[in-house]
This record gives C-alpha cells, sequence and structure tokens, in this order.
C-alpha cells in the first residue's frame, strides 16, 4: 500500500513539475515575441519569426537532450541557466534595440552620408540586431526544449518505464502551455507589464532548480546556492528599476530623434540630456500601450509646446498639427460630398479630435461613436478634454464601447456618412478592419447617397519626402510597384465591396480615400462652392495642391484584401 501511494505522490510531483515548466516556457515565448512586435511596430514579421525560432530552439533541445548524462544535474544547470536569460530577457531586448535606435538616429542625422550608403549601413545595423534579439530567442527556446525529456526520464528512474508516464507528461505539458497563454494574457501581462512579468517567471524556473538542488542532487550544493541567491538578487535588483529601465528605454526611442536633429549630441551629454527631459506617461490597457510625452515642436518656423500620443509606439497624434489631420479628415470630405450628412457614425478616433472637428455642423443630428479601448475614452474625456473640446460629452453623441467590425455586422441603422479612423494595418488583426467582408458591411450600413471617408495608406506619385533638418539624409520616395499595389489593393476592395466612386487626397503627409456607392466624377473645383470658415489658413492651402494629385491604382480580383485572405499590412522596421 506504501508503495502504491509513493508511486502516486512521486507522479503527482513530477507532472505538477511539468505543468510549471510548460507555463513558464509558453510565457518566455509569448514575452519575446510581444516585446518584439511592440517595440519595432511590426507585429506579424516578428512575431512569426521569434515564435518560429523559439520553437526550432525547442526541437534542437529535445533532439539532443539525449546527451545530457546526468538527470538530476542537467535540470538543475537547465534551471539555474534558464532563469537567469529568462529574468533578463525584456531587459536585454529593451537595451539592444535602444542601442540600434540610437546608432541608426546618429547615421541618419548626424551623418555626412549619401543615401545609398545609408541604407546600406541600415541593413548591416538590421542584421546586427536580428541576430543578437534572436539568439537569446534561440538560447532560451533551446533551454526549454532539455527540460520535458529530462521530465521523462527522470518519470522513467522513479516509476520505471511505463508507457502511460510519457504519455502523461506531454500530455500535461500541453495543459501548462493552455494555463500560460491564458495567464499572460489576462494577467501577466496587463498587471505586471512586460520586465516584471519575466522576472516572475524566471523565480518559478529558479523555485523549481532549488527544489531539486535540496532534494535530489547528491553533489556540492553551495555553488548552487550561490547563483541561486546571485539570481534572486538580481530579480530583486531588476523589478526594482524596472520604471527606471522602462523611462530610459521610452526616452531613447522618442526622444533620441528629436534631440539629434537639433544638434550633434556626445554621449555622455545626450544621456544627461535625456535624464533632464520628462518622463514618457505610459500605461496599458487590455489591447494596446498609450504613451503621452512632451517636446517643443518647429512649425513652419515657430518653436510650439506640443503633447505627444502613441498607440504600440505607433504614432498617434502631435497637439500642434493634429488640426490639420482633423480638419482634412472631416471638413475635405464634407465639402467634396457637396451635402452636410445629418446622421453619422464615427469608426475609431477615440481622443474624441475627430468628433471636435463633426460637432462644428449643426446640421449633423447625431453621431453613433465606436471605441474598442475604454481608456482611450478616458483619456479624450480627462486629458484631452480641453483639446476636444469636451466633444465625447456632447449630447450629440452616443458612445459604443464596442469592436467597429461587430458593430458594423450587427447593426440595422442606415448613415449618411461613416468615418473610418483605424490605425494603419501592422497585423492581421487590424487588416480585417480594411478587409472586402468589413467594406461591405460598410457599404450596407450607408444610405444610397451616403459616403465612407478613412485615413488610408494611400501613395501619392508625386510625393516627396522634404525636410531640412540640419543634416539629415535626404531619402526622396519614388512612386514604385510595391506603391502601386498597396493602392490597387485598397482601390479593389473597395470596389468588390461595392463602391464605385473613389476619390483619394493628400493633405500634409497625411492620405484620405472618399467613396461613395454610385459611380460620378468629382468636382474638382468644390472648394470655391464650399464655407471654408471652419478650415485653418495651413489647411486651405494645403487643400489648393489636391487637383494636382495623382494616385495610380488599379483594379483587379487579385487584389482583394479578404479576412481570409490578407494582402494589406504596412510593415515598420524590417
Amino acid at each position: 500500500m506504501n508503495t502504491v501511494t509513493n508511486r502516486k505522490a512521486v507522479k503527482i510531483e513530477i507532472l505538477a513539475i511539468t505543468i510549471i515548466l510548460a507555463f513558464c516556457s509558453i510565457v518566455y515565448e509569448l514575452l519575446l515575441a510581444n516585446t518584439l512586435a511592440i517595440v519595432t511596430g511590426n507585429y506579424i514579421w516578428w512575431q512569426s519569426m521569434t515564435i518560429g525560432i523559439y520553437i526550432g530552439g525547442l526541437g534542437l533541445g529535445a533532439y539532443y537532450s539525449d546527451r545530457l548524462r546526468d538527470t538530476y544535474k542537467s535540470i538543475v544547470n537547465t534551471e539555474i541557466v534558464l532563469s537567469f536569460f529568462g529574468m533578463i530577457s525584456v531587459v536585454y531586448v529593451y537595451m539592444l534595440h535602444g542601442g540600434y535606435k540610437y546608432i541608426d538616429n546618429l547615421f541618419f542625422y548626424t551623418g555626412n552620408y549619401h543615401s545609398s550608403i545609408y541604407l546600406q549601413n541600415l541593413f548591416a545595423l538590421k542584421i546586427v540586431f536580428f541576430v543578437m534579439v534572436q539568439a537569446l530567442t534561440f538560447l532560451i527556446g533551446l533551454l526549454s526544449g532539455f527540460e520535458i525529456p529530462l521530465m521523462v526520464r527522470i518519470a522513467e528512474e522513479k516509476l520505471g518505464e511505463e508507457n502511460d508516464n510519457e504519455y502523461q507528461i506531454f500530455g500535461i505539458n500541453y495543459i501548462g502551455t493552455l494555463v500560460g497563454t491564458t495567464f499572460f494574457a489576462y494577467l501577466l501581462l496587463p498587471k505586471l507589464d512586460v520586465i516584471k512579468t519575466s522576472v516572475a517567471v524566471a523565480l518559478l524556473n529558479l523555485a523549481v532548480c532549488i527544489y531539486f538542488i535540496v532534494r535530489y542532487l547528491k553533489v556540492s550544493k553551495k555553488v548552487y546556492y550561490a547563483f541561486s541567491c546571485a539570481i534572486l538578487v538580481l530579480g530583486i535588483l531588476i523589478s526594482s528599476s524596472e520604471h527606471k529601465i522602462t523611462q530610459t528605454y521610452l526616452k531613447i526611442f522618442y526622444y533620441m530623434p528629436k534631440i539629434l536633429g537639433e544638434s550633434k549630441q556626445e554621449v555622455e551629454n545626450l544621456y544627461h540630456k535625456l535624464d533632464r527631459l520628462p518622463e514618457v506617461e505610459r500605461s496599458k490597457s487590455l489591447y494596446q500601450y498609450l504613451d503621452i510625452f512632451s517636446y517643443p515642436f518647429v512649425y513652419n518656423g515657430e518653436v510650439k509646446d506640443s503633447t505627444i500620443l502613441t498607440l504600440d509606439t505607433n504614432f498617434q497624434f502631435n497637439t500642434a498639427t493634429e488640426f490639420l489631420y482633423h480638419q482634412a479628415f472631416a471638413h475635405v470630405s464634407i465639402a467634396v460630398n457637396k451635402k452636410v450628412p445629418k446622421k453619422v457614425l464615427l469608426l475609431g478616433g477615440g481622443d474624441g479630435l475627430l468628433l471636435r472637428e463633426l460637432l462644428k455642423y449643426d446640421e449633423i443630428e447625431s453621431i453613433d461613436f465606436i471605441e474598442l479601448d475604454e481608456k482611450m475614452l478616458d483619456l479624450a474625456k480627462g486629458r484631452f478634454a480641453e483639446l476636444n473640446q469636451h466633444s465625447v460629452s456632447n449630447p450629440k453623441v452616443k458612445v459604443h464601447i464596442n469592436d467597429g467590425f461587430y458593430f458594423l455586422r450587427n447593426t440595422n441603422e442606415k448613415f449618411d456618412a461613416i468615418f473610418i479612423d483605424f490605425p494603419y494595418p501592422n497585423s492581421y488583426d487590424l487588416a480585417r478592419l480594411y478587409s472586402v467582408e468589413f467594406y461591405t458591411y460598410v457599404r450596407k450600413a450607408l444610405n444610397p447617397d451616403g459616403f465612407a471617408i478613412l485615413d488610408a495608406p494611400f501613395f501619392d506619385k508625386e510625393n516627396e519626402i522634404k525636410d531640412n533638418i540640419r543634416g539629415r539624409v535626404m531619402v526622396t520616395t519614388i512612386f514604385n510597384e510595391r506603391n502601386l499595389l498597396n493602392n490597387s489593393v485598397l482601390a479593389s476592395t473597395f470596389y468588390y465591396a461595392g463602391f464605385k466612386t473613389f476619390f483619394p487626397y493628400r493633405i500634409a503627409d497625411e492620405s484620405f480615400l472618399f467613396v461613395k456607392q454610385d459611380a460620378g466624377a468629382i468636382d474638382y473645383d468644390f472648394m470655391e462652392k464650399s464655407d471654408l470658415s471652419r478650415l485653418s489658413k495651413e489647411t486651405i492651402i494645403e487643400m489648393n495642391n489636391i487637383k494636382n494629385q495623382n494616385f495610380p491604382y488599379e483594379i483587379s480580383l487579385k487584389h482583394i484584401n479578404s479576412i481570409f485572405k490578407p494582402a494589406v499590412v504596412k510593415r515598420n522596421e524590417f
């Protein structure tokens, strides 16, 4: 009876440790993929490559695990090394990416390079960054790959070579993976954020390590205890310095291009200047990071105070220049339509700034405002309430905390105009908001003579990058096949969703696409027949260039972007 009880206790012990190790392994994988996707702004490429390299490391670790002779010593060594590298993983990514951004900006703003030489240096820099950061991904995957085969060997040594032991260990490994993904999404990332999550998970590995040292290790334990204590102290230091580490990285990411754009800085002076700048206000919602920071902005030769908002490090707006974007979005589209809509649907635009412009029309009777992220609405009602003139609280506005895709799919209401203010599609989740299925829902929600307008990544054939910052390398954007393909995907997707009138236009650096269901010519003299009193003089000057703009595109079935076959994704780094 005692033998049966002991065997059962040993099996529970082995399965419990296995579920902890599986939990840690999947969290490391998600942590690295998520962190790299956020800092680079390219979700698909970095998540895919990071997960692929991590799984490759797991496979290689499992394949070569039979070369680890001493089972208990090997599991202890694996957990010590894994807890160290897991603990520093996010800090390591921040340090590497901060260094990468510093060198890139140093070359870009202060180097006397021709553009071709700059691009060659940039390519080499990207390769170095990729190899160094993914070396850590592979190493953590490799170490994690040792764990399950070692646990199988421990089960064989303790319980004998029973077939169900191996199956149960593999089964509980998958259950641990499920628990890890759930905890990461709903607890670890929202509550602890990335640095403290890396420390917490590494401490779990360390706890397993200490358990094996105490219970099973037969050799001298002093060295192992010393290493364990050192890693524990490192975890305390990293956790207590989390705010400082994060702020240093964010300041390098956001402030450095602006500082180097003003004048060349020595590294020591640059660090002191960064340290004196105000902190970046970072908050985390269920969906994204929201960063707010301030920096003087030069516009038309005049220095203005400005506050900048970014979502997952992607630029959202600058308080010094946002009026150009939002006036172009609201007023140009209504001027082109030649009729002010009465019933409006606004998808996105959680800052309330586009609402502010739409509410300048007395003819607009109601606005249904759809925003997914409640934290954005909190900012609109609080921090940016003066800027948006308390638009979110206007009695004409009905706020829905909802996903735009699901709202349109389920609504039976009809609108005179639909304004679509979404981030550019840098992930498949965002790409569905640029799909033929989504635009079909948009068309069905419009009245027959209604229009839709969106901030679209549409390329003008004559567009060039013009920047007079001292020492900056000038790189001219030449309209190419990739730009044509991008335009064709958007235009074709709208066309096969049932829209036949297209009017792309660009104001400053932002491009927009105005669409209607029925085919018809656009009157390019709309400015002369419109009330421009709601517009700033800067916007009016920009509007004068619209009739000279040229946005080539081709309509074809092969260019359609669908949720079943995504074809449009904006890429940032890499």
